[in-house]
């Protein structure tokens, strides 16, 4: 059935004619709407996981609230989101990584109707609003299904759709309007110093170059005023990219400043928002969709799950190959691919069938299909063996180990030197006389006394007989040297008491 797609030139995983009328169907109606950023902190990236904190941003207004998630966050979340969960007594509840102080959170379906109640007055306060689209950025599509799989966890599906109408991904924005090659990643923080340096090369452009090399050293200066910290004080909360507060109002602040580039307006005014809601229009879709999307998640794990023989090598090597072996099972997942499916495009066309299939892949680059093409091909071949992928052997790690304490100490090579030669270039100093680290080393007092007189032996009897200057040779022969050496007895006379009874006159 592929390999028939794949003659008629439509090389997808579904129908494109059946794709194209879902997707008319899922575009965002014209109509007055509301655009929101949102961001969320997570104990993980898996669907499984729970969310930490639900932030959203407006001009006008920003909602922000801390989660108790019933799991803790694992070290990836921990070291990004700068959080914790710790354990007082019976108690369990998040604390700060930089400020080290507790952190006030409710529980998920209380911030979930907190945040359903902001949402609901903030389409109140519009006159004519048709609803809220929230904005959010980030490379793979999460946010959405999270949210909705919180909110249909407690029922609140129905009540969310009500006032939100479309999720908007501003990272498509920003690669429409860049479009530069030279950028790999499509980060807040890039775009951000991306628009930065463009905004003061267009307010500097007609000053002399000293003017504008004083405007980036003062730039950079305050950047790093903002970034590193001061006496050690470390960064605030409100400039920390890790909290989902600060990534809201930067998604939309960013998204904002693309769409108006160009233009002069006031900043945040209502001809810059409705600028800025035409040019996501294209990328938004009703929440349906994604509603859908997240019900068909499970279909795409089993998906990936039937790759796990060809990317087995993979595993076993190094983590760089194992993430490139998750993106890899993803991707062919989300465009509709499973083992079976692309076995049988091999069977039909063999190598040309697979080089066709995975070009119509437009999020790989032309060396992963290359790789990709190899490894697929290596596997379905009876005749050929699996490929494995090439691990480079760190030999600097290595050398840098073994070389490691001569270069940081040099008392570690005189020490080495002296332990095999001694201090007069022989060899019969030991080890354990060279003081170091790990031995103590004696005083100068007790080493005088030390070499003056000898070091004493143990009590025994052995040395009890050898201190009065006789020969041991067995116990017998000691108590007869002792015997021998008692003085001479002694006669002491002690008188007898008297038999003669004594009266004993009682007195009144």
């Amino acid at each position: 059935m592929v390999a028939d797609k794949i003659d008629a030139g439509v090389i997808a995983a579904a129908d494109q004619s059946s794709s194209s009328a879902a997707a008319s169907k899922d575009e965002l109606p014209a109509g007055n709407y509301i655009l929101v950023g949102v961001d969320i902190d997570t104990t993980g990236r898996r669907l499984i996981d729970e969310i930490v904190q639900l932030a959203a941003y407006t001009p006008t207004d920003h909602f922000e609230q801390y989660i108790m998630p019933y799991m803790n966050l694992n070290p990836a979340a921990r070291q990004r989101h700068q959080v914790r969960v710790i354990s007082i007594g019976f108690y369990r509840m998040l604390k700060s990584m930089q400020t080290y102080k507790i952190i006030k959170s409710k529980s998920e379906i209380a911030a979930l109707k907190d945040f359903l109640n902001w949402l609901e007055q903030l389409n109140s306060k519009t006159a004519g609003s048709d609803g809220i689209v929230l904005l959010y950025h980030e490379e793979r599509k999460f946010i959405p299904y999270m949210i909705l799989e919180a909110l249909k966890k407690y029922g609140l599906l129905d009540r969310f759709t009500k006032t939100v109408k479309s999720f908007a991904n501003s990272l498509n924005l920003a690669k429409a309007s860049i479009g530069d090659a030279n950028v790999k990643h499509y980060s807040l923080r890039k775009l951000s110093k991306i628009l930065s340096k463009a905004k003061e090369d267009a307010s500097t452009g007609s000053g002399s170059a000293s003017e504008s090399n004083m405007a980036d050293s003062n730039s950079s200066s305050n950047i790093n005023d903002k970034r590193s910290p001061k006496n050690g004080i470390p960064f605030e909360r409100d400039q920390f990219d890790g909290n989902a507060s600060v990534r809201a109002k930067l998604a939309f602040n960013v998204a904002l400043q693309l769409v108006n580039s160009a233009r002069k307006a006031e900043p945040e005014s209502s001809e810059e928002l409705v600028n800025l809601f035409n040019a996501l229009k294209p990328f938004a879709k009703l929440v349906g969709s994604d509603i859908q999307e997240l019900d068909t998640q499970n279909e795409n794990l089993e998906r990936q799950n039937s790759f796990r023989p060809v990317f087995l090598n993979y595993f076993k090597t190094t983590l760089y190959h194992r993430v490139r072996a998750v993106k890899f099972r993803i991707v062919l997942a989300e465009n509709g691919f499973d083992l079976n499916s692309l076995n049988a495009i091999w069977t039909d066309k063999r190598t040309e069938g697979l080089d066709l299939a995975l070009q119509s892949i437009d999020s790989l680059k032309i060396e992963d299909k290359t790789e990709l093409l190899e490894l697929l091909d290596s596997f379905f071949d009876p005749n050929k063996t699996t490929i494995k992928p090439v691990v480079k052997s760190n030999n600097r790690r290595r050398n840098r180990r073994a070389s490691g304490p001569q270069a940081k100490n040099g008392a570690a090579s005189s020490r080495s030197a002296s332990a095999e030669f001694g201090a007069g270039g022989d060899k019969s100093q030991s080890v354990s006389s060279v003081p170091d680290s790990t031995t103590k080393s004696p005083s100068p007092t007790k080493a005088s006394s030390a070499a003056v007189r000898p070091q004493r032996k143990r009590n025994s009897r052995h040395s009890l007989g050898g201190a009065n200057g006789l020969k041991v040779t067995d116990a017998t022969s000691v108590k007869t040297e002792l015997n021998n050496s008692a003085p001479a007895d002694v006669t002491v006379n002690v008188p007898q008491p008297s038999t003669t009874p004594v009266a004993i006159a009682a007195s009144n």
